[in-house]
Order: structure tokens, then sequence, then C-alpha cells
């Protein structure tokens, strides 16, 4: 499991690396676990996005969380 963070500026084409990164990521492996934490009034754009760029619609492997759900799973898994 590794961990990657992307920060820069607004406009300077985060989202769209991200995406690209996860469509790759995606094809190359079935067993990845992809999951994008953003902050809650962000959320659904880039649920958004991420459905637009996959060719068949879906991806089962990729997630798209809030801190507040990301908090909640962990808290669920682990008791």
């Amino acid at each position: 499991m590794s961990l990657k963070i992307v920060y820069g500026r607004a406009g300077y084409g985060k989202s769209t690396y991200i995406l690209n990164d996860m469509k790759s990521l995606i094809k190359e492996s079935i067993d990845t676990r992809i999951y994008i934490i953003t902050p809650e009034q962000f959320s659904f754009t880039l649920e958004k996005k991420l459905l637009d760029i996959m060719e068949n619609g879906s991806s089962i492997n990729a997630e798209v969380l809030t801190f507040a759900r990301m908090a909640h799973r962990v808290a669920g898994e682990v008791g």
C-alpha cells in the first residue's frame, strides 16, 4: 500500500493528473484499491469526473471518500 499526496495551486491540473493516474492504475491491476480523499464540497464533482474518464462508466476499484466518510469507515473496521 502506498500513499501519494498531490498538492498545488488551483488550476494547475491536479485533478486531471489524479484521474489519469487512477485510470492507468485500474487498467494495470484489477486487485488495486484506490481511494481519493477530498473535502466534502468537492466529492460529488470528483465522483462525476471519475465516472466520466472510465470507459465502461464505472469502476469497482476506485472510490472517492470525504474526510468524514473515511473516519467513519476506519472506526467501523478498527472498532
